[in-house]
């Protein structure tokens, strides 16, 4: 029996339900770069989804690594915030701005002098 949410739902129905549609079998192992047969003999294990399983389909999705990771029991929501508080954000701003001009003509362009030689 494969691993389900906190409301019982395996991956593909959880699926279903965060993208509001229903979500064909081989776009999951699409996104878990499986085959057809690999897919269904692992939806039938006791670890699937595992949290590199995880990793893909929120990529895939557009959905949060972490919430799911929540959501299937791999990281309680304490550990998460937990990460949350002790990771140290920063954030770095860019002071300059560069402009470069696209010349409107061939005959206008030049060769970069920092290119190597063809």
């Amino acid at each position: 029996m494969p691993r389900t949410d906190e409301n019982g739902r395996q991956l593909k129905t959880l699926l279903d339900y965060l993208l509001d549609g229903d979500i064909e079998a081989k776009d999951i192992y699409d996104a878990l770069g499986t085959s057809s047969s690999t897919y269904y003999r692992r939806v039938k294990e006791r670890d699937y989804p595992n949290a590199e399983e995880l990793r893909l389909v929120a990529t895939r999705f557009g959905l949060s690594y972490p919430d799911l990771q929540v959501r299937f029991g791999l990281m309680s929501r304490e550990e998460l915030q937990q990460y949350i508080d002790s990771a140290p954000f920063t954030v770095t701003t860019i002071n300059t701005v560069t402009t470069t001009r696209i010349p409107g003509k061939l005959s206008e362009l030049k060769p970069r002098l920092d290119a190597p030689p063809l």
